[in-house]
């Protein structure tokens, strides 16, 4: 780490929080969530990482440290708001990603503790500053939770139209080299009231194959317990024809939901 690149590191408590300016200007910084349910979720401060509760079990695709800066897969939150460009609150959008190293890069500030996490972020542009907690409970649950608290800064009533964008990988980090596109097509896909569902049909590795009982799922809900209005339950659906992860079709051009809830 190099003082231009970050501030310092900052004890802001006598229980080891500490806070970090513009971390996510670092490659290889990640932090862990775990839990003795076995959930063994990695995150960055651009929250990036992975999902896990073994190496047969990933909710999100397996990433290597080389990957927490080559990949475009994260725990993506977009922003739109008439009038502005689409906004990742997280910074995963290719316009944000082209501003590093100029004096329009946003500034950041990562917050952690024990098993937890937090990024402030502001939108000048805008006038809004998202927070973002990610943690893993101390329970039986194999979870992890991400909180995500809007606050605006201008004198100005916004219409935010807010999307999670998780993509689920659903299986063993093997395959994510061996048999990946065939093991994609077992995968059962639906939509439940509170997000997207996937149970693979069979475990498919060179351990052989068989059934799988195991379903991953991304929910959601407002601060009030209200369900999304709908999906795409399809990341090819999502980013669409030329699209990425990074900028995609359904967010750019602000497309109608796949499903949506009635």
């Amino acid at each position: 780490m190099t003082q231009q690149d970050i501030s310092g590191w900052e004890f802001i408590d006598e229980a080891g929080t500490f806070r970090l300016h513009n971390a996510h200007r670092q490659n290889s910084l990640y932090f862990p969530l775990v839990n003795e349910a076995g959930i063994f979720s990695a995150v960055t401060p651009s929250l990036r990482g992975d999902v896990k509760a073994g190496q047969h079990i990933f909710l999100t695709p397996p990433v290597s440290v080389e990957d927490l800066h080559d990949s475009r897969s994260a725990r993506n939150f977009w922003i739109q708001i008439d009038g502005f460009d689409p906004w990742s609150a997280t910074g995963n959008s290719a316009m944000q990603s082209s501003r590093y190293f100029t004096d329009k890069d946003e500034e950041s500030v990562l917050e952690a503790g024990l098993l937890w996490q937090r990024v402030i972020r502001k939108n000048a542009e805008i006038g809004l500053q998202v927070e973002i907690t990610n943690f893993v409970p101390a329970s039986t649950d194999r979870v992890e939770l991400m909180k995500v608290t809007l606050t605006n800064l201008s004198d100005k009533t916004l219409k935010i139209t807010p999307t999670a964008a998780i993509p689920i990988f659903g299986r063993s980090a093997d395959n994510l080299r061996d048999h990946r596109h065939v093991t994609s097509l077992l995968h059962r896909t639906r939509c439940g009231v509170y997000g997207v569902i996937v149970c693979p049909t069979l475990s498919f590795d060179e351990r052989g194959h068989q059934p799988n009982a195991l379903t991953y799922a991304v929910i959601g809900v407002d601060e009030n317990g209200t369900p999304p209005q709908g999906f795409f339950p399809v990341v090819e659906d999502f980013i669409g024809e030329g699209g990425s992860l990074d900028w995609p079709q359904a967010i750019i051009q602000a497309r109608d939901l796949i499903f949506r809830l009635k």
